[in-house]
């Protein structure tokens, strides 16, 4: 790593140097579209070099510095027709003739993207970038962010819910609810994190681009960019007055509709733009017991509002807020199947509490973003961001309809996050950035829980006592001396006082609404063993208080049994809650540069040190009243599955770390060729219980990884290709662990040691006319725990495959635009995603497995223009072969031996219109 720190120093140090050879010739121009129009944010680039810029508020651009020659100019700019010339410069200013964009259907040429923070072509970044404009999301239909991902090599994002989401790039998945574990892929909006697992999940609507940066990118997003990051950059208002909307309706009684309204305030100076989105689908599974289930509704809002203070500074203030109301997911037994039913995940299904099953969210938030030029080479950029959740999600955790395990999870947090961002850049030789920032984050997780323990005994309870009882009694056997007839007798008996009935039978809970009665057998068991025999009539309880029973004949664990299983009534109810918290702080340095060793050769380095506290906390109070099983089968406790804590037990700790990077890369032509070796870093976990507090440790890892990507064919052909190799230590992982004071495994952060991973990852896209394209990418990953630890022990996962990443993925696809003439074109797209099978949890068990899959999707119509106003008339089709899935298994019902399976989405077939103004 000191190599790393070494080239970043040399790297700002001859940048700056280079600032002084500042040539004297420079350009300036303004674009416009066909009506006059300034076009904000249009892309302008000198081919041949690293100039590149965007033009401003009222659409103009300058080049300042450039060394007489002759250049090439290209402007680009979303939708419309790319723009280049020829140009001789001199070593005076040349100011250019107004440059109109005409309109077009489909966009050639590069993505700009602005993942190393400053803006740039995704050919130029020297690591893998993937990219979907806002355009392309929405020319697919994709509003949802497990849709796009499909788009993604090598990304997955597994939606149960908004609630709780997983996301998953190149095999590793960050999906904890947790709120005291860290992620290990950031999300980001704005340059925002938004990466808390409860507040992440963001509706996709009026969005300029999505940027996927995949391996360690904590110097470029920070210290949970472990394995990668995803960036949401939405639209900003612009000085022009323009709307849209567009709805439909389909299958399930699916509608939706979207859209925005710019306005300008002040011409040049500020301006507002207005976004909405909507969307519902009735449930894909009916539920016996009311209602429908994995349906959705939400609602989502955005205002944004830039100020130009001037030509040098601009100011965007974003809020969001976006709230879910969807009806209850269904996770579904296999074991029991509904009345009438069976146990497909994607058939009905029958859980208890019927409508009372939901998930509703509240996720708002408020962005600032300040960005001053400072000068020719310096800005200056400011980030302010604040963000609040609050969620509820009541679920059958269980699946089927008798109250066995009826959970809620209450999740509520807070983060806020400031940055300061230097950018340099000589587009000559030296491009980079330093800054500092700060990120502070306090979030809950409260989980109540509702037992029917009448149901809660057979299913769990009875087989736990039964083994219990016949191994104590075949000890107690052994040291009294009993002959083995007398003690298998005595086996027998047990046995048959602990059978019970299915848990559900014909499609209905089988209820036991007494305890076992355990006195009568072991009163005739002790008057054998006393000599002349107990008193006639004598009870239990009489028996204890006479002092009759001789001290050690009976262990004093099997007494206790006895005495509470009396034959008394089983409770039907009964309720206990944990908490968790978390509070992290952040302070972070770091600087990140581009050094041109030549024209085409340049090397990128970059260093981050961060500065975190961790707290996190753990609470679960006594039952009141206590569980006569927790009493029973967890030494006296009144909690059934959660440890009581005396109040709130909280632990800390503080970390000092550092991420890098350093990438070489080779410009030729438009394509670049790059190697880059870099370490990530995943904070540590602070698990609590009350009997002991473990501190995992940060989750490290190292990334070597090469990659070509570029454009030939006269720029018809855009390609990208990369391999990498991951080299994980402290791999944290999940695991089920018994715990005291639980009759049940918990599934507990756990460190899963060394852990390896290689993967190839490619994408295409063909013009085969300037409205005819096809696309596609593949992804291959062999994501793998090592067979040993770092000492040379054998690993629990030792071979097992990473939990939701197939081994094989890709997807393709046609973008059809034909024109019919000046000012209509008909449309068809056409797209298909495949992944082979995927274990969803890392023990890689056979029944928590899916095998693989593919999706068809479609979106087809007619667009036309009157009087400068568009107009889409089309179909969309989603799953469109209705092929049966599964998005999850396993789930809080497999900590009692009751996995269950979450269905996908069905076949949705509707219709759809926009008009753009």
């Amino acid at each position: 790593m000191r190599a790393i720190f070494t080239s970043f120093i040399l790297l700002f140090s001859l940048g700056f140097c280079m600032s002084a050879y500042a040539q004297q010739g420079s350009v300036s121009g303004k674009v416009a579209d066909e009506a006059g129009f300034p076009l904000v944010g249009a892309t302008v680039s000198l081919e041949g070099t690293n100039q590149l810029t965007q033009t401003q508020a009222d659409g103009t651009f300058r080049f300042d510095r450039l060394v007489p020659g002759s250049y090439r100019l290209t402007v680009t700019y979303q939708g419309h027709v790319g723009y280049n010339v020829e140009l001789t410069v001199g070593d005076g200013h040349q100011q250019l003739d107004d440059i109109v964009l005409s309109t077009r259907q489909i966009s050639l040429g590069e993505v700009v993207v602005s993942t190393q923070r400053r803006t740039q072509t995704s050919i130029e970044v020297p690591i893998t970038v993937s990219t979907l404009s806002g355009a392309t999301l929405n020319r697919l239909n994709m509003r949802q962010m497990d849709e796009m991902s499909a788009f993604i090599p090598g990304m997955e994002v597994q939606l149960q819910s908004p609630n709780n989401p997983g996301y998953v790039i190149r095999g590793i998945t960050s999906d904890d609810g947790d709120s005291r574990t860290q992620p290990r892929i950031s999300i980001f909006q704005d340059g925002i994190s938004i990466s808390r697992s409860r507040a992440s999940v963001v509706e996709l609507f009026d969005i300029e681009r999505v940027e996927v940066a995949k391996g360690p990118q904590g110097t470029l997003f920070g210290r949970g960019a472990q394995i990668g990051a995803l960036h949401i950059i939405q639209n900003k208002a612009q000085d022009r007055l323009g709307a849209e909307v567009n709805g439909g309706y389909g299958a399930y009684n699916h509608r939706f509709v979207n859209g925005y309204l710019n306005t300008p305030i002040v011409a040049g100076k500020l301006a507002n733009r207005f976004a909405f989105n909507y969307e519902g689908r009735d449930g894909f599974i009916r539920n016996l017991s009311g209602g429908r289930l994995n349906g959705k509704e939400v609602i989502a809002l955005r205002n944004s509002t830039r100020l130009w203070g001037g030509t040098n500074t601009t100011a965007d203030l974003i809020l969001n807020y976006q709230y879910d109301n969807y009806p209850g997911t269904s996770f579904k037994s296999k074991r029991f199947a509904p009345a009438g039913g069976d146990t497909d995940p994607n058939t009905f299904a029958d859980l208890e509490q019927g409508e009372d099953l939901y998930i509703k969210r509240h996720v708002g938030g408020a962005t600032l973003l300040v960005d001053h030029r400072l000068g020719d080479a310096w800005r200056l950029s400011s980030l302010s961001g604040f963000r609040a959740f609050d969620s509820d999600e009541s679920f059958d955790a269980d699946g089927t309809p008798a109250q066995l395990l009826w959970l809620s999870e209450l999740a509520k947090g807070t983060q806020y996050s400031q940055e300061f961002r230097f950018t340099y850049e000589n587009n000559n030789r030296f491009s980079g950035f330093l800054g500092a920032g700060y990120f502070y984050e306090n979030s809950s997780q409260e989980v109540p829980m509702r037992v029917n323990e009448q149901v809660l005994y057979p299913a769990y309870i009875a087989p736990i006592l039964n083994s219990q009882l016949s191994g104590q009694v075949g000890q107690l056997g052994a040291s009294l001396g009993l002959p083995d007839a007398q003690v298998q007798a005595l086996t027998q008996q047990i046995q048959q006082l602990f059978h019970t009935e299915p848990v559900i039978a014909n499609g209905r809970p089988q209820l036991v609404e007494n305890l076992p009665d355990l006195q009568p057998l072991a009163l005739g068991l002790i008057n054998q063993l006393i000599p002349g025999g107990l008193p006639p009539g004598i009870t239990w309880q009489q028996l204890l208080q006479s002092g009759m029973l001789p001290e050690g004949v009976l262990p004093e664990q099997l007494i206790g049994l006895v005495t509470l299983l009396d034959g008394s009534p089983i409770n039907h109810a009964h309720n206990e809650t944990y908490t968790t918290y978390g509070r992290n702080q952040a302070v972070e340095l770091f600087a990140d540069g581009t050094f041109d060793l030549t024209e085409q050769l340049k090397l990128t380095a970059g260093l981050r040190g961060t500065y975190e506290a961790q707290r996190g906390g753990y609470r679960a109070d006594a039952a009141s009243p206590p569980s006569v099983f927790g009493m029973i089968a967890n030494n006296g406790s009144p909690n059934l599955l959660n440890p009581v804590s005396d109040g709130t037990i909280y632990a800390s700790k503080n970390y000092y770390s550092y991420v890098g990077r350093l990438a070489l890369n080779y410009v030729f032509g438009r394509n670049n060729i790059y190697g880059s070796v870099s370490r990530g870093r995943r904070p540590g976990v602070i698990s609590i219980i009350p009997s002991e507090t473990t501190y995992l440790k940060p989750e490290v890892v190292w990334s070597y990884e090469a990659g070509l990507k570029g454009l030939v064919a006269d720029g018809k052909l855009g390609y990208e290709l990369s391999t990498y190799y991951y080299d994980w230590s402290n791999f944290q992982t999940l695991s089920l662990q018994q715990i005291p004071g639980s009759i049940a495994p918990q599934l507990l952060a756990d460190d899963g040691g060394k852990a390896h991973s290689f993967g190839i990852e490619t994408g295409l896209r063909y013009f085969i006319t300037p409205t005819v394209n096809v696309f596609g990418n593949y992804a291959y990953i062999d994501g793998k725990f090592n067979d040993t630890d770092e000492n040379g022990n054998p690993q629990e996962y030792a071979g097992n495959r990473f939990r939701l990443t197939p081994d094989h993925s890709f997807a393709i696809g046609v973008d059809a635009d034909v024109p019919l003439n000046g000012r209509s074109s008909v449309y068809l797209r056409p797209t298909y995603s495949y992944k082979s099978g995927v274990y969803f949890e890392d023990n890689n068990r056979d029944d928590l497995y899916q095998e693989g899959y593919g999706l068809a999707n479609f979106t087809a119509g007619y667009r036309f223009a009157v009087n400068r106003i568009g107009y889409e008339i089309g179909a969309y089709g989603k799953n469109v072969f209705d092929t049966r899935y599964m998005i999850d298994a396993g789930n809080s019902g497999d900590t009692i031996g009751f996995p269950t399976y979450i269905g996908g989405s069905r076949s949705i077939v509707g219709a759809q219109v926009r008009i753009t103004f």
